[in-house]
């Protein structure tokens, strides 16, 4: 995939990306790739497909086009497992409205993380070495993000546990995931903090990779 091929598949599921924002997400595909051969921050075997697997991917929770994605205007944003800031990264470049913390516990994605953001020049975001779930216990923190976006980090209930306090009330997260998850939607719903669950499977306007590997989108909505 190209860059501007991208481009056209982002624009025909309603996200217009400018010029200037498709630079700077080929120039995070090549920064990613680079910081990839020291920190291993994805797959080696999607190293040719970064454009593709990872940050299209990525800016499908922002496509208006998607069922269950978007994210309010102005939205504090909390990637909880960013490794090098997916899907925190390619979401910020399409949404500078918001404002966006990538978190994980290990501290050399967050270094390399970091260095790409500066890279980048993008602004009103931060990178933090931690556990979200210790994140959520300090006031700076706590309650203050109006949603939470993670790609294949771990089971529902568990981003939901780690995630209720620091989201809002009302709050949601948006997750990215593959295969069955009747029996994770299941374990959600047990929980009284919870709202709803929502899962779709993730079909986009010109580009059906995403259908043939099973790929969906979540969203869960705490009370």
């Amino acid at each position: 995939m190209t860059i501007s091929e991208l481009g056209i598949i982002a624009k025909a599921n309603g996200l217009s990306l400018s010029e200037e924002q498709l630079a700077k997400l080929s120039m995070y595909a090549e920064l990613l790739h680079a910081k990839n051969q020291v920190v291993n921050l994805i797959s080696r075997k999607d190293e040719e497909n970064i454009l593709s697997k990872h940050i299209l991917h990525s800016l499908t929770l922002i496509f208006p086009n998607v069922p269950l994605a978007g994210i309010p205007q102005n939205a504090k944003v909390f990637d909880l497992g960013t490794g090098g800031g997916l899907p925190g990264i390619p979401v910020k470049i399409a949404r500078p409205d918001i404002s966006l913390l990538l978190c994980d516990s290990i501290a050399k994605k967050i270094n390399a993380a970091s260095e790409i953001v500066t890279s980048l020049g993008l602004t009103n975001m931060e990178a933090r070495t931690a556990r979200a779930e210790v994140l959520a216990t300090q006031d700076r923190f706590r309650h203050k993000y109006d949603t939470v976006v993670t790609r294949a980090v771990a089971p529902l209930d568990e981003l939901s546990a780690w995630s209720r306090d620091l989201l809002k009330k009302g709050g949601m997260i948006l997750a990215l995931k593959g295969g069955n998850l009747e029996e994770e939607k299941k374990k959600v719903r047990s929980l009284k903090f919870i709202r709803s669950v929502e899962e779709e499977s993730l079909h986009l306007e010109g580009y059906d990779e995403f259908m043939k590997e099973e790929k969906k989108i979540v969203r869960v909505t705490l009370v």
